[in-house]
């Protein structure tokens, strides 16, 4: 008998791998955009790093003007993680103008009943019972 969970990881809509947008494209569209130098976009990148480094290892958030906040972590051993959580016009930008690809996308919105009835037809031999 299959576990809900091998039936989440591998019907579940998720979205495909896609290609990380590196530093260097990231430093050129800068540079388009805001008509600064390619040195002035490096060197305020570069002091955006320190300004994090030292808060978040003073255990503070960082807030950009955008409302993007990065936020320290303690773990249980004593290390720092740091979360990051966009600012909401940024999320509800990405959120309604996607162009990501998806796998599963059929499966976009469907409840747990719904996909358990979807691996049954598909997978009978080792159904989910519920």
């Amino acid at each position: 008998m299959a576990k809900k969970i091998q039936m989440w990881q591998r019907l579940g809509p998720k979205l495909a791998p896609a290609t990380p947008v590196e530093a260097e494209e990231v430093i050129e569209a800068l540079v388009a955009t805001t008509n600064e130098t390619r040195g002035s976009v490096l060197s305020v990148l570069a002091e955006l790093d320190v300004i994090l480094e030292q808060a978040l290892k003073a255990g503070r958030s960082v807030k950009l003007p955008n409302g993007t906040i990065f936020r320290p972590v303690g773990k249980k051993d004593g290390s720092i993680s740091v979360k990051a959580r966009l600012g909401a016009r940024m999320t509800k930008s990405i959120d309604s103008e996607q162009h990501a690809k998806w796998v599963n996308a059929e499966n976009v919105g469907k409840s747990e009943a719904e996909m358990i009835v979807i691996w049954n037809e598909l997978y009978p031999e080792d159904p989910i019972e519920d």
